[in-house]
């Protein structure tokens, strides 16, 4: 059985198509991501602007013909912290169905943790141990507690990298006064969350999502001198991610954009990434992060396989799909 499953986020919509095997594990087939920045502008409740809208349902359709070139049996596609934000996410998920026939869930931050957590889970072998999962997107973090199969804390904060970049990095490089005034508003937000997983302890933590990868191959290259090529399962120190915040709280973005393996896309909104993930790792006292590229894409996929277990295995018993309606 094949299977796309499609994260329509603040930042970029990623999709991949997977092909489920008898067992119910999956393999990857084929993966789209494009950046689209949907929330840009268009967070805390705020429209979503007609040329990001534009440019969503241009990669939306994309995606569907790639799907359909897969013949996939199945789209799931979730929408997160920008749709379901905005005062017309409701028309823009209307709009997505009109054109290309994918009917989009808008989830909410806590079941977007709870999927996220379940991919890391999945991706990273945590096993009975318990480990802290940080994800953070364009208009969201989630940072969650739990085992491989069992999640015992999971929070969604309006704290990602656009929407603390248009809100607080106001000055290039960023002024120490308007890093204060960052760090006061991380405080505020998290409140007393992040010191209660700190005291309910954990083996690792884990970080998905495209800014965290981003920070930890640029970490990893100011260490070796080279960008790494393969990032699920590598340790980076935080202290070597604290010695990177420092550097590009420093940078204009002229400079970041020169240094060895920044991605060009993220150059712009990676600074006010690097002070929320530095302030994370530093409230829950963390060595070191395990990156890992698997997130709610993945997680959507798995939480299909899950409820879904019985028609999957029907649909590798019974290929043909006229043999399969009646039996």
């Amino acid at each position: 059985m094949n299977i796309a499953a499609i994260d329509i986020g603040t930042n970029s919509i990623h999709m991949i198509v997977v092909r489920v095997r008898p067992d119910l594990s999956f393999e990857v087939i084929d993966r789209e991501k494009e950046m689209v920045r949907l929330g840009a502008g268009g967070l805390d409740g705020r429209s979503l602007t007609p040329a990001a809208i534009t440019s969503a349902l241009q990669a939306l359709g994309k995606f569907k013909r790639v799907a359909d070139s897969h013949k996939v049996d199945e789209i799931v596609a979730s929408a997160t912290s920008a749709t379901r934000e905005a005062d017309n996410g409701g028309d823009f998920i209307a709009e997505v169905a009109r054109q290309t026939g994918i009917r989009v869930r808008v989830i909410s931050g806590t079941e977007e943790a709870r999927l996220i957590h379940l991919a890391a889970g999945y991706g990273v072998d945590i096993g009975g141990s318990s480990a802290v999962v940080i994800d953070i997107g364009g208009g969201s973090c989630e940072v969650t507690l739990g085992t491989a199969t069992h999640l015992t804390l999971a929070r969604s904060f309006k704290l990602g990298s656009i929407r603390l970049t248009e809100r607080f990095v106001r000055s290039d490089p960023l002024s120490k006064h308007d890093e204060r005034r960052l760090l006061e508003h991380l405080k505020k937000q998290f409140g007393t969350y992040l010191d209660q997983v700190r005291a309910r302890g954990f083996s690792r933590a884990i970080g998905t999502s495209g800014t965290i990868l981003a920070l930890g191959a640029l970490a990893l290259s100011a260490e070796t001198g080279d960008r790494p090529e393969e990032l699920r399962n590598r340790r980076v120190p935080a202290k070597a991610l604290h010695k990177l915040r420092k550097r590009l709280t420093s940078l204009d973005l002229e400079e970041r954009l020169h240094m060895q393996g920044m991605d060009p896309r993220r150059a712009d909104i990676i600074v006010g990434g690097a002070v929320l993930f530095d302030t994370i790792l530093e409230r829950l006292d963390a060595e070191d992060v395990t990156l890992c590229d698997l997130a709610l894409r993945e997680g959507l996929v798995l939480d299909y396989i899950h409820q879904n277990s019985a028609r999957i295995r029907k649909v590798e018993r019974y290929p043909d799909v006229r043999r399969r309606s009646i039996v």
